[in-house]
């Protein structure tokens, strides 16, 4: 990369959801003038999706992108991309067909597209070709498999067709549907995993860091996340993240019953037999940042978050731990394990359903991102997380989990599984919660041991 390293670094923050207003404002202002510079944020964000933590570990590591745990920062990253495509940048080509190549696939129905090149041509009947790559600005693109499997591609995005019966996700949003007996094993690669199709219909996205999302909307499919790993299925109506890097973390999100006993399909309800349960009186939990609701008449111990159970009724802010929003966050919550554990699963629980407007459910949504520290000093927990040695474990949001677009949309009753893919999540002593959002959460238990 040839730019500058202060333009550079710029770009860096950016992509890592670090960057101020002035910096984002400063970047956009560099690029509308610099050239040079538009190609380098573009390279950085290609490298940053397709070799995630494959180079230098240690220093990928300490990367801290909210995708997921701050949705808006991944739709500004969209539109600078679409942008960034609009100002002409060098189109990824689709490889060019040769006498001896055999097309796999072609181009079928194109909705509104717009490419990285606005020169470059694409009409339907297209044909497609072994390590053709697909770079697309806007709008939605049909790739039909000659084995009968479908990618219905929505921009901004980048694909590349691996082989007659798979591909590799770069960036962005593709969902697939293969129904046919040809098609059976078609798989889509991505930064973090492989999701290998049993006879189904599913979408996969991919953020611009490599976190993967897995949505089962019909049949099952295998993820894969290592080959040594085991191997997860994944059924219609499940879905899940996978976090890059060299430890793969799982989050699984789901809907309850929206009853006090707190019913969800695979995740267990709050439980009184983790690592972490009051009663055992081996961990403690407090505000670390921020400030919890209270009135003049009742006041949250955050300790409730460790008793084993979730609220006993839909809008119950007594029983509930809220952080208020105060200067434009929402604080953390330290969970003090008492000493340093091997932690196999965290789970989080959480209830919200307005009384009198039954489609508000607007603190029942989970943002957060998840950090674990060893057995040593704490740092200043005023200070981000990922500026103090903090590792980060898992980012949530359960609103881009459940593609919530209006309050009515979104369940009002929630739970959220983080686990490793392989053994355990880690050994630390300290977790924090650090809080992107308004949530009712009515419990947190940690599994474990010494």
């Amino acid at each position: 990369m040839k730019s500058s390293k202060e333009d550079l670094e710029l770009v860096r923050l950016y992509l890592d959801s670090q960057a101020s207003t002035d910096d984002i404002q400063l970047l956009e202002q560099k690029m509308q003038k610099d050239n040079q510079l538009r190609k380098d944020f573009l390279a950085y964000a290609r490298l940053d999706a397709a070799l995630p933590y494959s180079i230098t570990p240690t220093k990928k590591e300490k990367k801290e992108a909210s995708l997921i745990s701050n949705w808006p920062i991944w739709t500004s990253i969209a539109a600078i991309l679409i942008f960034l495509f609009a100002l002409n940048f060098k189109s990824v080509k689709s490889v060019s067909e040769g006498p001896l190549k055999k097309a796999i696939a072609h181009f079928e129905q194109l909705d509104n597209c717009r490419w990285m090149n606005p020169g470059h041509e694409v009409v339907k009947g297209n044909s497609l070709f072994v390590n053709d790559r697909i770079e697309l600005s806007s709008g939605t693109a049909h790739i039909h498999f000659n084995t009968g499997a479908i990618i219905m591609l929505t921009g901004p995005s980048i694909v590349e067709l691996n082989s007659p019966n798979s591909a590799f996700l770069t960036l962005g949003r593709a969902s697939v549907t293969a129904d046919t007996k040809e098609s059976q094993g078609f798989s889509i690669k991505t930064p973090s995993s492989t999701f290998v199709d049993l006879g189904t219909a599913f979408a996969a996205c991919v953020g611009p860091d490599g976190l993967s999302r897995l949505n089962v909307t019909q049949g099952k499919v295998n993820l894969i996340v290592e080959q040594d790993h085991e191997h997860r299925l994944i059924q219609a109506g499940e879905a899940i993240f996978v976090e890059p890097g060299t430890r793969k973390y799982l989050t699984k999100i789901e809907s309850g019953d929206e009853s006090k006993s707190f019913i969800f399909p695979t995740i267990h309800p709050p439980s009184d037999h983790d690592y972490a349960d009051a009663s055992r009186g081996l961990a403690s939990v407090s505000v670390g940042k921020g400030k919890i609701l209270k009135q003049p008449n009742w006041e949250v111990n955050p300790m409730s978050l460790l008793d084993g159970k979730g609220q006993t009724e839909p809008d119950s802010p007594k029983e509930s731990v809220f952080l208020e929003r105060q200067d434009g966050t929402y604080g953390n919550l330290l969970i003090d394990l008492g000493k340093e554990i091997g932690i196999d699963k965290i789970n989080s629980y959480s209830w919200h359903q307005h009384q009198k407007f039954k489609d508000h459910k607007n603190r029942a949504k989970q943002v957060f991102t998840l950090y674990g520290l060893k057995d040593k000093d704490l740092p200043d927990l005023n200070l981000p997380a990922n500026k103090t040695g903090w590792d980060r474990i898992a980012r949530v949001n359960s609103d881009r989990f459940f593609d919530v677009h209006e309050d009515i949309d979104r369940p009002a009753q929630q739970a959220c599984s983080i686990f490793a893919s392989k053994g355990q999540i880690g050994h630390y002593r300290y977790l924090l919660i650090e809080v992107h959002g308004p949530t009712f959460f009515g419990e947190i238990d940690v599994f474990g041991n010494p």
